[in-house]
């Protein structure tokens, strides 16, 4: 090295110096935050695409080793399955395993080859008129091939798209890209439908998650643990925040808690359908016997008209009789013809559209591990226990359980009655694949009105808040 390039250097090293003292926060090192800054998001859980296959089905698989995310695009381009860790969420019907049924097997007069994971369908469901659809089965758009290709590879994120055949009968093509990011088990599928008609046409995105009910420890029986949670709008237009469109009115799976603010659906063997017109932008699901969650979030449109005058929608699979206007429809107790599953339903406002015109409605899917009931649902996870705390001898005691959705730091922040940051408290490592159970007693500074907690990154990044706490 030359003596200018060692001068070049030396101003290097003292300017890095520099930065690196003016970057440091409120009582961090320069060696930690030298870690953080150096530390790649993308080198923790980098996402990842391959073709590979599931149960005999051929699939492109998704990961970012937090999440595993199946696409089959010969099953109607539906995701077959999710998993957080090893653990599983969409019910996956075991008898069609492998199987990928032709036409003339899967209409009305040979049956529904309902393979299970989720789907994508026009809206509204009816039979009155062309402006309803006629429901599943229904094979172009729910069961046949959808072409396929990779968009994305690369460590940052991986996204494959979907796509439909035309339908002339509804006018409809649908488009979906998934997308699985590095670092985060928060998942984007896009939802475009397109009017590929020589009409105008107008129908809702309907989208459907079939949820495995089956018991973990005896799959014969159905699942006692299983519950969704659905915030109902305090402006609802329906005198409970929600209606019953199909089964028994006196349902016992339905119930409003915490004072009219959240729907709480048991799932019972036992037929019965509800929708809500939510405008929270999100809904829950938990499996209490494994203590795993998913919650869905989506965008929600006051004032817009929506099929069943409904954003969520829940339905009971199990036996009963049900109503389908023209016709009753009995399901049978028998689980090989009625499985265990509850479906966790969205619905997107009605979309005009003219010949070529096409309409997007994303959704976001985050799985986490986490106990019932679920209070709330963030950016960065969802709550259980509320966030808590009593101020005695200098210190607060927090607690409160939470699931989240990316793998970090879990950190407390007091600030002052005029929202002056006073001091931050690492309160413990978070992952989504553990339930994030927080007692802790940390000090509380001079002059301090409330505390936050948030999700910090790998990278040191803020990626949302899961409580606050005005302290007492």
């Amino acid at each position: 090295m030359t003596r200018s390039h060692r001068v070049v250097f030396a101003i290097f090293l003292a300017l890095s110096a520099a930065l690196l003292v003016l970057s440091t926060g409120p009582g961090e090192s320069p060696l930690l935050s030298t870690r953080l800054a150096m530390a790649s998001p993308a080198a923790s859980f980098p996402a990842k695409v391959e073709r590979t296959q599931y149960k005999g089905w051929n699939v492109y698989r998704l990961t970012n080793g937090l999440i595993t995310l199946d696409i089959a695009p010969e099953l109607g381009g539906r995701a077959i399955q999710l998993q957080l860790g090893d653990q599983e969420y969409f019910f996956v019907n075991a008898d069609l395993a492998g199987k990928v049924m032709p036409p003339e097997q899967n209409n009305l007069k040979a049956g529904w080859a309902n393979y299970g994971g989720d789907k994508v369908w026009p809206g509204p469901e009816g039979w009155n008129n062309d402006n309803e659809w006629p429901s599943i089965p229904y094979y172009i758009l729910d069961g046949s091939k959808y072409d396929s290709e990779i968009t994305s590879n690369n460590a940052g994120e991986v996204a494959v798209k979907v796509t439909s055949p035309k339908d002339p009968r509804t006018g409809v093509q649908f488009v979906r890209t998934f997308h699985v990011y590095a670092n985060t088990t928060r998942i984007k599928v896009e939802q475009v439908m397109r009017n590929i008609s020589k009409r105008q046409i107008r129908w809702g995105i309907w989208h459907l998650i079939q949820n495995d009910a089956a018991d973990a420890k005896d799959p014969s029986k159905p699942n006692p643990e299983l519950y969704m949670y659905v915030p109902l709008n305090p402006q609802s237009k329906y005198p409970e925040g929600y209606y019953k469109p199909y089964g028994d009115v006196r349902h016992p799976s339905y119930e409003v808690l915490h004072g009219g603010r959240i729907l709480r659906i048991h799932y019972l063997y036992r037929v019965g359908k509800i929708a809500a017109d939510s405008d929270r932008g999100w809904y829950a699901v938990v499996n209490g016997q494994k203590d795993i969650g998913l919650v869905e979030n989506f965008k929600y449109f006051p004032g817009m008209e929506y099929p069943d005058g409904a954003s969520v929608e829940s339905w009971n699979d199990g036996p009963g009789t049900i109503s389908r206007g023209v016709y009753d429809q009995v399901l049978p107790d028998d689980p090989k013809k009625t499985p265990y599953f509850l479906e966790s339903e969205l619905l997107s406002p009605y979309a005009q559209l003219d010949p070529g015109e096409e309409y997007s409605f994303p959704i976001y899917w985050s799985p986490t591990r986490i106990t019932n009931p679920v209070r709330d649902a963030a950016y960065v996870g969802a709550v259980s226990e509320p966030l808590s705390g009593k101020v005695e001898g200098g210190k607060v005691n927090l607690k409160g359980v939470f699931g989240v959705f990316v793998p970090g730091t879990l950190e407390a922040v007091f600030y002052s009655v005029m929202g002056e940051e006073l001091s931050r408290e690492n309160l413990q490592a978070v992952d989504p694949r553990e339930v994030v159970k927080l007692e802790k007693s940390v000090p509380v500074p001079d002059g301090a009105f409330r505390v936050s907690i948030r999700v910090l990154d790998a990278s040191g990044e803020n990626r949302g808040f899961l409580g606050n706490l005005i302290l007492k």
